[in-house]
């Protein structure tokens, strides 16, 4: 039993014993260990299953960071209430590690997984009054309705999309910039496939440079884009930021985020944890 889970605990030898062995890898994973979510996960089985899979402890560098990621984009004010009236879309969540974990950072806020497999087990949404799931296409055209009816009633609404491969990233940035229901985005990509990829592929070695580096500038460049287009619209002003996570055990720990305020507010800060910068 690792030292950071208390022995009365009910813990499982799926869980603990690889995870203190990356102690010095991120300091995601010794706060994880340290923290009131293990220790409620450990005690219900329903949520000790999603620390079963074999890369559980990139799994919660993956999840850590997300909450992270919200964190910085809620402020300081939004987290010290719980995240009362925030909506959290979990986008491409799979199971949702990282969607249970920010149901404990934000307990009066809601976090809802999006996601187009709808046969995964997800009796662990039972245990978590805040966390729900819909089963969504994200290219189907009533997503934006989707995300609307969700969003219902929230006085601040984040989408997180983590390792997103394919159309899937730039599918998010349309409707976090172009739609009105997304106030702020966090993008941690993986690939871009098709004729984004090939371009992305032919850039990098051209430059000779990683072909991820030049994936997160392209995606930098569609949300640029999209901003100037929503603004000539008359849409809400935005911003883009880019920055890394040299916490999350992957190579591919860059983020591209995005925040909207009104035409008559002041931009809002963003405060990055001393790792991501």
């Amino acid at each position: 039993t690792s030292p950071h889970i208390s022995p009365h605990l009910p813990t499982s030898p799926h869980v603990s014993p690889h995870l203190p062995i990356s102690l010095q890898d991120s300091v995601y994973i010794s706060s994880f260990l340290d923290a009131a979510p293990l220790q409620a996960m450990l005690l219900d089985e329903r949520l000790r299953r999603l620390l079963c899979m074999r890369s559980r402890v990139k799994e919660v560098s993956e999840a850590s960071s997300m909450c992270e990621a919200v964190r910085s984009l809620a402020g300081a004010e939004r987290m010290s209430s719980g995240g009362e009236g925030m909506v959290v879309f979990d986008v491409c969540s799979g199971k949702g590690l990282g969607a249970t974990l920010l149901s404990f950072l934000l307990p009066r806020g809601r976090v809802v997984m999006l996601d187009s497999n709808g046969g995964m087990d997800l009796s662990h949404l039972r245990a978590r009054p805040n966390l729900s799931f819909r089963h969504v296409d994200l290219f189907s055209a009533d997503t934006p309705a989707v995300l609307r009816e969700e969003a219902a009633g929230a006085s601040y609404v984040v989408a997180v999309g983590m390792h997103l491969c394919g159309a899937l990233s730039p599918r998010l940035i349309d409707l976090a910039v172009a739609g009105g229901t997304i106030d702020a985005m966090a993008l941690c990509p993986c690939c871009l496939k098709g004729a984004h990829g090939k371009a992305v592929a032919r850039s990098a070695a051209e430059r000779s440079v990683e072909p991820y580096a030049v994936l997160v500038e392209t995606l930098q460049a569609i949300c640029e884009r999209e901003i100037e287009a929503a603004a000539a619209g008359g849409g809400a002003r935005s911003r883009v930021g880019v920055w890394t996570d040299r916490e999350m055990l992957s190579p591919k720990n860059r983020y591209i985020t995005v925040q909207k305020w009104a035409a008559d507010k002041a931009a809002p800060d963003v405060a990055l944890c001393q790792a991501c910068a």
